[in-house]
């Protein structure tokens, strides 16, 4: 199975997800979602868009991306997928900066 699909199909099966969400995929052998857990991971809690769309991080393993051949977006990591009342808004793959994440926040909620 997709791992996309998959993700989508554990959410959405699972009666605790919430309306709204940011979901990280995330990878512990990915510096670049090391860097991200340093520099916005341990504040994201504490902002506004927190209360809105709170964090779940989904981790992935070296196998199940290997493995998945055919799927694209969810082979980088960090990917962020934003779901607003269960539908996905908005996607940022990859990290480089704090500010280029916040940027990008911006511009997703902007735009819904």
């Amino acid at each position: 199975m997709k791992i996309l699909i998959f993700l989508s199909l554990i959410f959405y099966a699972n009666s605790s997800f919430a309306d709204n969400k940011l979901l990280m995929i995330t990878a512990d052998y990915c510096v670049y979602c090391q860097i991200w857990e340093k520099e916005i991971g341990k504040i994201y809690p504490k902002t506004d868009i927190a209360k809105s769309f709170p964090l779940e991080r989904i981790e992935l393993d070296e196998h199940s991306i290997r493995n998945d051949l055919d799927n694209n977006e969810t082979k980088i990591t960090p990917t962020f997928v934003f779901f607003k009342e269960k539908e996905e808004i908005g996607r940022i793959i990859g990290y480089s900066s704090a500010e280029m994440f916040w940027w990008q926040v911006d511009e997703i909620l902007a735009s819904d």
